[in-house]
């Protein structure tokens, strides 16, 4: 390499190594943490952005907040045939995956209006979009490029951070050459994959995040917020209605 490219080089790498300094994770004590509990006994961190109070973890309940049970669907073909609210497992394991990254909830589930502790709900679209505006419109650094990466847990393979957020353990993220989480807000946002419409299947645990909002969308869909490890941003989607997907869940 001649010395004109080293020259060139050099400040990029300069940055890279100032950026790696201040974007780590902070520390649990750092974010205004509270919990919660669900009917089935299991305890959330919460953490508040803005005026807004949120779980910072998937929902894992087995029961809906009245103490009705919610059926708990293997069967691929059942799956896919079912219009009433339903969970699965990633995978139908729990202990590997479902204690990690919480349950998959058809939108049915979620359109009960009982599976989130009482107190809480499952945020409609204008929830989540409080909170990217919140988030882009107070904060200089961040943009709809990087919101995601904000959001997400710092666990991730092979991360810049090193430490005990570069790990090939669950819960983690895939590894990315480029993006990685900062956590910077204490969402803790995790990839539970999905349980897919079509044929049941599970797909992209480790690599995408997917959550329900409860505003439909067109009669068979209804808005999703997506995260995906290959790129820094934190998407507006929609889902059919009989996919699983993670749900988090904010305070009333």
């Amino acid at each position: 390499m001649n010395n004109k490219g080293s020259i060139c080089i050099q400040p990029l790498i300069l940055t890279w190594i100032l950026i790696m300094l201040v974007s780590g994770c902070k520390k649990e004590d750092d974010y205004d943490r509270n919990t919660v509990t669900d009917i089935d006994g299991n305890v959330y961190n919460t953490v508040t952005i803005g005026d807004q109070v949120w779980m910072a973890e998937n929902l894992k309940t087995t029961k809906y907040s009245d103490g009705t049970t919610i059926r708990h669907v293997t069967p691929d073909n059942e799956w896919i045939n079912l219009r009433t609210g339903a969970y699965s497992w990633y995978d139908n394991d729990f202990g590997t995956y479902g204690s990690l990254y919480g349950g998959l909830y058809n939108w049915y589930a979620v359109a009960s209006r009982k599976l989130c502790p009482a107190g809480w709900r499952v945020p409609t679209d204008d929830d989540w979009t409080q909170l990217t505006d919140y988030l882009i419109d107070n904060y200089e650094d961040i943009t709809f490029s990087n919101l995601g990466n904000s959001l997400r847990s710092c666990r991730q393979v092979d991360s810049p951070l090193g430490g005990d957020y570069d790990t090939d353990e669950h819960p983690r993220w895939n590894s990315h050459f480029r993006n990685y989480g900062t956590d910077e807000f204490g969402f803790s946002a995790l990839p539970g994959g999905l349980r897919y419409y079509y044929d049941g299947s599970f797909i992209n645990i480790g690599s995408h995040g997917y959550w329900w909002s409860s505003t439909e969308r067109q009669h068979t869909n209804a808005w999703i917020r997506l995260i995906y490890n290959a790129d820094g941003d934190m998407r507006r989607s929609s889902s059919i209605r009989w996919s699983g997907l993670s749900v988090r869940c904010i305070k009333n």
